[in-house]
């Protein structure tokens, strides 16, 4: 069963990204500020000036990491950031909805392949309804070429590649979420400010103005951002890159539904019945994993019973030998009879 710091993990990463993108989409449409990878860049170094006052003040110990363990899941990170601008400035927003679809498929695909973990039946049928409802909600116009379809493949394959070293790394660390985001964090925001040139228009954030009210947005969006890496890194490490693509999905409801509300865009049809059958796919996940989980936690029970068992019967024969070298035939007398029963109820 999950724990209560990874629900409420899981329930502030939803929360955390839901606002984070909203305040990103309210920034470029109301304050004109359109550097995504600027931004980026903010974020992470507020989240490493965030995990360092929170190391000060003990919410974690501070625990060292080879740079060897932490360099994969920064590149992994900074890979998904860039290939997925790429990939959306390459190509049509259907495509690039239909291309983060893939996802799933990539990451179950790569942790069999490299992992040799499999998924079992049940959760990939719970799976079709939730790709199939997002697809119908978010994809629309889907215009094909080639070099946006290599920059597609190479996005999928840096995000399933993050979210896979991500959790992966943390138990191979012996990091918990904070002690690692305390270590890629400013690995990534170094990342992310070489890229700045090659992705925002340098000439024009040189000369943006930064207002009272800009900067007020842009701390709310570095403060949500520090949720975000934080509850990013509890999920996929107490959960798997799997149930971390499902809830990204129902990130994605959500954000289509908060869309129509905040930002009055136009909802259809097909829109709804795309998120009603997704919202049933993520129910089904759930409700499928919590069963798991359960039928799970009984047979380690059932496990651990009878390995007392096994114990208290090896105790018995112990006993009994013991008896039987230490006291001659026919003098075992009432404490003897009593420490043999002892153990027998042990």
């Amino acid at each position: 069963m999950l724990d209560m710091t990874t629900i409420f993990a899981m329930f502030g990463n939803v929360g955390s990204v839901v606002g984070v993108v909203i305040m990103n989409k309210y920034i470029v449409a109301v304050d004109a500020f359109n550097f995504m990878i600027f931004l980026s860049f903010t974020h992470f170094v507020f989240t490493y000036l965030g995990c360092s006052v929170l190391l000060h003040l003990g919410f974690f110990n501070y625990k060292p990491a080879p740079i060897r363990g932490v360099l994969p899941v920064a590149l992994g990170s900074l890979g998904s950031v860039a290939f997925m601008n790429l990939n959306l400035a390459h190509n049509s927003v259907g495509f690039y909805q239909l291309s983060k679809l893939a996802c799933i498929p990539v990451t179950i695909a790569l942790e069999r392949a490299f992992y040799g973990k499999t998924v079992p039946g049940p959760v990939l049928v719970t799976l079709i309804p939730i790709t199939i409802g997002v697809g119908i909600a978010t994809v629309n116009d889907v215009s094909v070429n080639l070099v946006g379809t290599a920059f597609a493949a190479l996005a999928v394959l840096f995000t399933s590649l993050a979210q896979i070293f991500t959790s992966t790394y943390q138990k191979q660390l012996d990091c918990d979420a904070l002690q690692l985001l305390y270590h890629s964090s400013p690995l990534i925001a170094a990342g992310s400010f070489l890229m700045i040139p090659f992705f925002d228009n340098v000439r024009y954030l040189v000369q943006t103005s930064f207002s009272l009210s800009l900067l007020n947005h842009v701390l709310s969006s570095c403060v949500l951002a520090l949720g975000v890496n934080i509850s990013n890194y509890l999920v996929l490490g107490k959960t798997s890159p799997l149930t971390y693509q499902v809830l990204g999905h129902l990130k994605t409801i959500l954000i289509l539904v908060l869309g129509f509300v905040v930002f009055k865009y136009k909802s259809n049809a097909r829109a709804v019945v795309g998120i009603l059958i997704a919202l049933g796919g993520v129910i089904a996940y759930t409700e499928l994993k919590r069963r798991m989980s359960l039928q799970q936690g009984g047979r380690a029970g059932m496990s651990s019973s009878h390995s007392g068992l096994r114990r208290g019967f090896e105790g018995l024969s112990y006993s009994k030998v013991a008896a039987d070298e230490e006291i001659p035939d026919g003098e075992i007398g009432g404490a003897g009879r009593l420490e043999l029963m002892g153990a027998m109820k042990v």
